[in-house]
C-alpha cells in the first residue's frame, strides 16, 4: 500500500481572517472554496494548504467528544521555500507580520530559517537554502 501525502488542512477558529492570511499575505491561490461549509484549499505547490472553520470539524468527522485546541501550538509546522529570506520577512513585517524568532542559520543543514504565526496562532516556518557546511 502507497500513501500519497496531498495537503494539510489547519481547522482554525478565526476562519475568515485566516483565508483572508493566506490569500492576501502570503499570496497563495484559493483552488476550491465552499461557503456552506468555511472550506476553503489553496495551492502552495506540490500539495495543498486547506482551512476549515473549527466549529464545523465534528460534523466532518463525526465525533461526539469536544475537541481541544491549545492556542500557539507548535505540534506542526508549515514550512515554506523561499528564494531571498530578507525580502520575504520584509515583505511579511509591511504586512503586519511579527516574526516570532530572528532569522537562525544551520549550516550543517543547508539552510536558513525564521518563524512566524499565523492570526490563528499556527506556526509557520520560512527557509531559503544555503551551502551546506561540514564540520565546524
Amino acid at each position: 500500500m502507497q500513501f500519497t501525502y496531498t495537503y494539510t488542512r489547519l481547522n482554525v477558529a478565526n476562519f475568515e481572517v485566516c483565508k483572508a492570511f493566506y490569500r492576501d499575505v502570503l499570496g497563495l491561490t484559493v483552488r476550491f472554496e465552499d461557503g456552506t461549509d468555511d472550506y476553503v484549499e489553496f495551492d502552495s505547490g506540490s500539495t495543498k494548504i486547506s482551512l476549515i472553520n473549527r466549529e464545523k470539524l465534528p460534523e466532518f468527522v463525526g465525533r461526539d467528544e469536544p475537541l481541544n485546541y491549545a492556542p500557539n501550538d507548535a505540534s506542526v509546522a508549515l514550512t515554506f521555500m523561499v528564494s531571498n529570506l530578507d525580502e520575504a520577512v520584509a515583505h511579511l513585517t509591511s504586512k503586519g507580520v511579527a516574526m516570532a524568532n530572528q532569522p537562525s542559520n544551520f549550516p550543517d543543514r543547508g539552510f536558513v530559517s525564521v518563524c512566524f504565526h499565523d492570526p490563528d496562532g499556527n506556526l509557520i516556518e520560512l527557509e531559503q537554502t544555503t551551502d551546506v557546511v561540514i564540520g565546524g
